[in-house]
């Protein structure tokens, strides 16, 4: 306390700060950039309208004249509008960085309805979101990079409209979730056979390999909490805690999205999860017309690398493909092997201007 006050000026400072305290924890906003280009940053944290529903979307960048890469978090409902500043800040220096909460999720949890949360509706969502970044941002088109879940979206938004991207990116790519979650299940009953794991072998007996029962999610929860003991979801940890950390201290959030986090989730995943048992992309996109590119982790259990190698394989790309291979990663490159990742995306900025001059 500053020298000289009496009593009384002391208490009523006190509580002053106690208020700004509780304030500032309640509060959340667009987290600080570090460049001297003023006049050229963007640094926005704001609500839009997509399909009637209102929903959050950060853009960052240092130069607001680069090219816009838009990301879909995975889950679904596992929103993060801060994996990428935290995790790949280096992007902000090359791009205009895009991520959005789904409809539903982390701090667009508001906007949850199960009479219009469909994979249809968020495709509809993504697109639209699109037109309004083009708009906004005097762009043409922009990169579109999707993860895990939100590869599902990407892919379809690339085969779709073309017209209005420069590249696709799908990392941890789903392509058939029923066989995806068949030999996710056989790597950890594999793995709990190899280091003969009895309480892993007799939680894992239990699970239907099509999630078909009633009690489908606590089955599916069982499954993913041995995937991640097993090296499957990330090939440098086997918890969820940096995670958490995370989100807690983002200053995208506030603690009241922080809390609802879970519940959203958990929501998202329950009602779009009978849509996507019978989701086949290898069926449904046959052909793409822009530049794909795959990011996939060695040892992605999660979305089973495998697939993703046979679609890649089969997948008619007229304007140019490419597995990217992450060796020592699994599900989440961004954690494994952050670096990678930007050096990788550099190169396929790099590897569009080239396309984009030499395209008739």
């Amino acid at each position: 306390m500053p020298k000289g006050l009496s009593k009384k000026q002391k208490r009523v400072l006190g509580a002053s700060l106690a208020a700004a305290l509780a304030a500032l924890a309640l509060w959340s906003g667009p987290a600080p950039l570090r460049t001297p280009q003023r006049e050229q940053r963007i640094n926005v944290l704001e609500r839009v309208t997509l399909g009637g529903a209102k929903q959050w979307i950060s853009i960052r960048g240092h130069n607001k004249v680069n090219p816009v890469l838009l990301f879909l978090h995975g889950g679904p409902g596992s929103a993060n509008l801060a994996k990428l500043r935290l995790q790949c800040p280096e992007l902000e220096e090359h791009f205009v960085v895009v991520t959005w909460d789904q409809r539903g999720a982390g701090k667009s949890h508001a906007a949850f309805d199960t009479d219009t949360l469909s994979v249809e509706q968020i495709v509809n969502d993504t697109h639209e979101l699109i037109l309004i970044l083009k708009e906004r941002l005097d762009v043409d088109a922009v990169y579109l990079m999707g993860f895990s879940w939100g590869s599902v979206p990407g892919l379809l938004i690339a085969a779709r409209y073309p017209e209005d991207l420069h590249a696709y990116i799908g990392v941890g790519q789903i392509v058939n979730y029923a066989e995806g979650e068949r030999q996710s299940l056989a790597y950890v009953q594999g793995v709990a056979h190899q280091r003969n794991d009895a309480e892993a072998l007799k939680a894992l007996s239990a699970i239907d390999p099509a999630y078909t029962t009633a009690d489908w999610y606590d089955q599916l929860m069982t499954q993913r909490a041995w995937l991640l003991k097993y090296g499957g979801v990330y090939h440098t940890a086997d918890s969820y805690s940096h995670e958490a950390l995370m989100l807690l201290r983002a200053r995208e959030y506030a603690l009241v999205d922080f809390a609802l986090w879970p519940g959203a989730s958990a929501r998202s995943l329950k009602t779009l999860w009978p849509a996507l048992t019978s989701l086949d992309l290898a069926a449904l996109v046959p052909e793409v017309r822009v530049p794909v590119y795959f990011f996939a982790g060695r040892h992605d259990w999660n979305t089973p690398y495998r697939l993703v190698e046979d679609y890649f394989a089969q997948l008619y790309a007229p304007a140019g493909k490419e597995l990217i291979w992450f060796e020592d990663a699994a599900h989440d490159v961004f954690f494994d092997r952050p670096a990678h990742v930007v050096e990788a995306l550099l190169r396929i900025k790099q590897d569009v201007r080239v396309f984009l001059r030499n395209e008739p």
